[in-house]
């Protein structure tokens, strides 16, 4: 367990003895978990420290009028929106599946609160990895749009993803990819099969699947979203 949290970027810098410290101090709850077994939903508060420990679990999130959806994968270990512990709005923006068997710990608001946020480290590691996503949305919107529509294809799904990396699944109908694009409906379906003979996607009816996001934003959107941007949980 003590590998799986000193590979997260939240305890770089931090030895094992200190990581001990802090949890022989507070409760955690390690669970087990099956395939499709739901973590939290979207919308659900967040009163947990949520890392997961093993295996691969999905991210799922519903546009807000339930047009569409974008799934993505995720490989533990991986901490599951420390930025939705704060703020105004201090709920889960995207629904976490465990897809096969793996682990996870949780850690109570409270003693997340009492006794991680009281070491300075850790403080300021989390406050680095919250401050770059977020300069990271703010690059991502300030930046010309694509010209291509493939480009505009890959930045929709940038906008709405919670890694610029790894496997997602985007089902949409191609008419409500269109509208939020304001392109046809005959170009979007070209700039797609475009992709598909590519290999940078897989089409069938309603669903768009992406086997590796990294190859689709370097083929076809040029604006220097290269590894140093990407998101790191």
């Amino acid at each position: 367990m003590y590998e799986s949290l000193l590979r997260l970027p939240y305890f770089q810098g931090m030895s094992k003895d200190e990581l001990t410290q802090i949890l022989d101090k507070v409760k955690l709850d390690f669970i087990s978990t099956t395939n499709g077994e739901s973590i939290v939903r979207q919308g659900e508060k967040c009163n947990r420290f949520i890392i997961l420990l093993k295996g691969f679990f999905t991210a799922e999130t519903l546009s807000e009028d339930g047009s569409y959806k974008l799934t993505e994968l995720i490989e533990a270990p991986y901490a599951l929106e420390p930025y939705s512990l704060f703020g105004r709005s201090t709920d889960y923006k995207r629904g976490y599946t465990a897809k096969g068997e793996g682990s996870i710990l949780g850690i109570d608001k409270s003693y997340f609160y009492s006794d991680f946020m009281k070491r300075n480290i850790f403080t300021i590691n989390l406050l680095n990895l919250i401050c770059h996503k977020t300069q990271l949305l703010s690059r991502i919107t300030w930046e010309d749009a694509p010209e291509c529509i493939e480009g505009k294809i890959a930045r929709f799904i940038a906008q709405r993803s919670e890694t610029l990396s790894g496997q997602k699944h985007l089902t949409i109908r191609m008419e409500q990819l269109a509208s939020q694009l304001h392109e046809t409906r005959i170009n979007i379906s070209r700039a797609l099969n475009s992709l598909q003979q590519k290999g940078l996607v897989e089409l069938s009816r309603k669903e768009i699947n992406i086997p590796s996001f990294e190859k689709l934003l370097q083929e076809s959107w040029q604006i220097s979203m290269h590894k140093s941007s990407i998101y790191i949980p």
